[in-house]
């Protein structure tokens, strides 16, 4: 989401936007940074998901 409106931002400044005199230029130029941190939240919840799904296997096998 701060992509997206990071973005928008960018598009309603227009090329003031890239100008180091607004916020919106550095906000613009870390975002990249936040998203590469939120594949961290996709790992974990393929972790979960795959720990939530042995467990099931297990419980459920025969015996």
């Amino acid at each position: 989401m701060v992509q997206r409106v990071a973005d928008m931002s960018m598009q309603l400044f227009g090329g003031a936007g890239y100008s180091r005199d607004l916020p919106i230029e550095r906000i613009w130029r870390e975002t990249p940074v936040v998203r590469i941190l939120g594949g961290t939240s996709e790992i974990m919840r393929q972790i979960i998901a795959r720990n939530a799904f042995r467990n099931h296997e297990r419980r459920n096998a025969p015996i």
